[in-house]
């Protein structure tokens, strides 16, 4: 049965009612493309853009809108109308600007420093450098150079070029985002305030407005490569609608520049409301999308479909934002970068809500509670979040660029919103982003907080699987995940494939030693750049678990889409006044016959030492491989056959020790030019060598393993920064 069909089967009536209706829309989309049938004259613009003025307008002797004056008209307007409340907003931005310059004076200085890149066309993004200059090339991958169809209906587009690995479209849309143009804008209104004439904030507004025409121009509706994803439509909607909050005062601008940037406004909003990701993306794309709707009808009351995008959007999010985390807060992408890029999305449509005064659903904000919950738990003593799963290094919510992976600003968020202390803990700051979405009200508010750490240092969460032991709360202290939940929520365990952002890393864990990174995930490169690269970083072999014959916990089927998934069974956890102990397992891997159990524990004596217990249970002789991936920079001290003693950055000491099977061989994996030959990915677009200890043996199951990992409070000597050498009377040991 092919895979095609499989999928269809698994599909519910609804599903396969709602794909219908979506082809035959398409359909009908593709020939009104193809007749010019949204090329719409100055009336029908008209009409679409003007339809509620005067529910908005503030003055009563404002024109009515026509095709003659409605450049001229919509600015007026825009200067005078009755402001419906929202982030950002002219009641807000003015005393947030202030307190800006109050709270980050240290960062006005990197301010114009982003908006001079961004003028100039210097872009970094995604491990990538690229020098646009003044003229943008839009549909031209900036890595590869590969150039994407234009005069192309955007579902037509062929992407068979990404999917045999000669670029990944990514790099085309991150440009296509255009979030400088917020840093642009951001300097703009800085220095505007600041009465700054030398540094004349205008252009850099003039930038913004001349960014979005060549945009457009290039861009007309459905055309190309840049309206193929609706989740890349919503996030340039959020740049723009940021970028144009701070671009006041309107009137300022060119009636024409802003018009344009108005009916670009329109554009995302028509487009979105029809291309929701339903069943094709039903995860932080559909959130991201509904979310941006949601806010472009919220901004735009004026528009004709106006209150149809508020309500699509807000019912969208009611629907399935319970779909997107487990009870316990986890995402279930099982992703940690898109458990919190999903996250940012909801908190933007909440905070509007409730910015309108209106109702939220009581079990949503738990919903949303409890995820940043998970965020707090997951968050290390210096700020970062363990990287599992799948990541494309982009912000939902980016005013600020904090290290790639750390979301305390999100916390901050959450402290003021859910009036928790603990979270004000644990982000440390109120960040730049909290600033701008709360205002200084939420700053008054973010102060009045204590900020008291959870008095709790283990939190199980049986939902989504993982279970977190930290020797407290403080930048030097231990912070240990174990990762016992499923691939991704929905997969299948028969043959039937789907996507998700989850990796084939079921008992698996993390540790930070002392407040620095020691035993690390893989990580993830890229999508669709090199299909062997990213098959690596996604299968059990680049995560620190227990592999049977190679096999991973899943048939790897393409690009991020797994089936024949195995299941974790619940955590089970011991826990007394000197130690404590998580244990799980799963119920095979992908080929191997008959079947085989693995089952692992933690057990920790809540001070600096940490042993792993892996049972493997089956029958006949297997090969058999435990990793252990160390983050990039420590280096190998010492090793023999027994044990390998290792050198963190700041010169700790930690020692692996296999405990109690003989036939397994230690080695250490580093040098080598493959994706095998010692990585982690760090983020999108970024790989770098990191040591891997790889302990294996052709072994008789049923069998078991237990591995030591000491860690010493104690520095060793810093004469060498690269550690005790290895002796060739050492390599050989390893090898005999």
């Amino acid at each position: 049965m092919s895979s095609k069909l499989r999928k269809l089967i698994a599909m519910g009536p609804r599903e396969i009612l709602f794909r219908a209706r979506h082809a035959l829309a398409l359909r009908r989309e593709r020939r009104q493309f193809r007749a010019g049938e949204f090329a719409w004259n100055d009336a029908a613009w008209c009409a679409r853009l003007a339809a509620h003025f005067e529910s908005t307008t503030a003055n009563s002797a404002e024109p009515t809108p026509t095709p003659d004056n409605l450049a001229e008209t919509w600015q007026r307007h825009m200067v005078e109308r009755n402001e419906p409340p929202f982030l950002l907003d002219e009641a807000t931005l003015e005393p947030s600007v202030a307190l800006y310059q109050r709270l980050f004076a240290d960062r006005l200085e990197r301010v114009p420093q982003s908006a001079e890149a961004a003028v100039a066309g210097r872009f970094a993004f995604l491990g990538i450098e690229t020098d646009q200059g003044a003229a943008v090339e839009w549909h031209t991958d900036p890595k590869s150079g590969y150039p994407w169809q234009q005069h192309t209906f955007h579902a037509d587009l062929d992407f068979s070029f990404c999917r045999e690995g000669g670029g990944d479209v990514k790099y085309v849309w991150e440009l296509n985002r255009q979030e400088p143009l917020i840093d642009c804008a951001k300097a703009f209104r800085l220095f505007s305030a600041a009465g700054d004439a030398e540094a004349d904030p205008a252009r850099f507004r003039d930038h913004v407005t001349n960014t979005v025409e060549s945009w457009t121009r290039a861009n007309p509706y459905l055309d190309g490569i840049n309206w193929a994803s609706a989740l890349e439509v919503a996030i340039r909607s959020f740049c723009w609608l940021w970028a144009y909050q701070f671009c006041r005062p309107f009137d300022r601008m060119s009636p024409e520049a802003h018009l344009n940037w108005i009916k670009a406004f329109y554009h995302h909003g028509h487009f979105l409301h029809r291309h929701l990701s339903y069943y094709f993306s039903p995860n932080n794309h559909l959130i991201g999308e509904a979310a941006a709707l949601y806010l472009l009808g919220c901004f735009f009351p004026e528009f004709d479909e106006a209150q149809q995008w508020r309500e699509h959007g807000w019912s969208a999010i009611e629907e399935h934002y319970r779909h997107q985390y487990y009870d316990d807060g986890g995402s279930t992408e099982q992703a940690t970068f898109y458990h919190n890029y999903c996250l940012g999305f909801l908190l933007l449509a909440v905070l509007t809500r409730q910015r309108r005064g209106e109702p939220v659903p009581p079990p949503m904000l738990d919903r949303v509670e409890k995820a940043l919950e998970f965020t707090m738990w997951m968050t290390r003593g210096d700020g970062s979040v363990p990287r599992i799963g799948d990541v494309d290094n982009a912000r939902s919510i980016r005013f600020e660029e904090p290290p790639l992976w750390d979301f305390r600003n999100l916390l901050s968020i959450g402290a003021v919103m859910f009036s928790r202390s603990d979270m004000k803990a644990a982000a440390g700051y109120f960040s730049e982003d909290a600033l701008w979405l709360l205002g200084a009200k939420g700053y008054d508010r973010y102060e009045q907080l204590a900020a008291t750490a959870p008095r709790e240092t283990s939190r199980a969460f049986p939902h989504s699987g993982y279970y977190i032991m930290r020797s407290g709360w403080d930048r030097d202290d231990h912070h240990l995940v174990f990762d016992a939940g499923p691939i991704a929520s929905g997969l299948f365990p028969n043959d039937t494939p789907s996507s998700c952002h989850g990796h084939s890393d079921m008992l698996s864990f993390v540790l930070h030693a002392f407040g620095e990174p020691l035993i690390v995930d893989g990580g993830f490169y890229t999508y669709d750049e090199d299909p062997l690269w990213h098959r690596y970083f996604r299968e059990a072999s680049a995560h620190n678990t227990l592999l049977v014959d190679g096999a991973s916990h899943a048939k790897f089927y393409a690009s991020n889409a797994w089936s024949c998934v195995a299941v974790p069974e619940p955590l089970r956890i011991e826990s007394t006044a000197e130690s404590e102990s998580v244990q799980s397992g799963h119920n095979g891997y992908y080929g191997v016959t008959p079947p085989v159990r693995h089952q692992r524990s933690i057990e920790w004596d809540r001070q600096d030492h940490f042993i792993v217990r892996d049972r493997v249970e089956g029958s006949g002789s297997h090969q058999i491989e435990v990793f252990f991936h160390l983050a990039p920079g420590v280096k190998i001290a010492k090793r023999s056959p027994e044990s390998i003693t290792i050198k963190t950055m700041a010169g700790r000491l930690a020692t692996v020790e296999v405990l109690d099977n003989e036939q397994t061989k230690a080695e250490v994996v580093e040098g080598g030019e493959g994706p095998d030959g010692g990585w982690v990915g760090t983020g999108y677009g970024h790989r770098q060598r990191a040591p891997v200890l790889k302990f294996s043996g052709q072994v008789e199951l049923p069998a078991s393993f237990s591995f030591s990992i000491h860690c010493s409070r104690s520095q060793a000597n810093r004469a060498s920064d690269h550690g005790q050498s290895v002796t060739s009377d050492d390599a050989n040991q390893l090898e005999s």
